[in-house]
């Protein structure tokens, strides 16, 4: 598994909900970009264990660890993840400041 540096920014309350689910050193928070949305590319985020061939550390703070595929590395220079618990739209944000668009729900985007 290479490790290198993106330009990620995880805010302090998705950190501390990242905790509060139970992400620890021996688990990690897997960030997939997959077709979907009104936008064309969306964000799949998921708490696994198991590292597979091609993966990538791709933000690394104490115990917390972010993993892509390689398919996914390109779109994630520039990703902001926060955290909101507002009774609207609870969960997990993707903003990446390199999307050239997103949908109207900003759950979607396109490059």
């Amino acid at each position: 598994m290479a490790s290198t540096t993106y330009n990620l920014e995880i805010t302090g309350k998705a950190l501390s909900e990242l905790g509060r689910l139970g992400v620890n050193k021996e688990n990690f928070l897997r960030i997939r970009v997959v077709a979907g949305g009104c936008s064309g590319m969306t964000y799949s985020a998921a708490i696994e264990t198991t590292i597979e061939e091609g993966d990538e550390v791709v933000y690394q703070h104490d115990v917390f660890r972010i993993v892509a595929d390689a398919g996914s590395l390109l779109f994630l220079d520039g990703l902001q993840v926060d955290f909101s618990n507002d009774l609207v739209q609870a969960g997990f944000r993707f903003k990446n400041t390199n999307a050239s668009g997103s949908c109207g729900c900003g759950s979607s985007f396109s490059v």
